[in-house]
């Protein structure tokens, strides 16, 4: 596969893959590009304070 990969990659074009015949998935060269936003397509969800620390509440599902 990492031959087959790297074809891909150098070539730029997709590689179709079948089974019996028939196209059920496409190898993509990946465009080399990543999002600014960790959340993908939710480019406008933001953090605010601090996410990790703990809360000085208990959670209703611990009970």
């Amino acid at each position: 596969m990492n031959d087959v990969a790297r074809d891909v990659a150098r070539s730029g074009e997709a590689l179709v893959i079948t089974k019996n015949g028939q196209p059920v998935a496409e190898l993509h060269p990946c465009r080399g590009t990543r999002r600014a936003s960790p959340f993908g397509l939710h480019l406008a969800t933001r953090l605010d304070g601090d996410v990790v620390a703990p809360l000085d509440e208990p959670w209703d599902v611990l009970q």
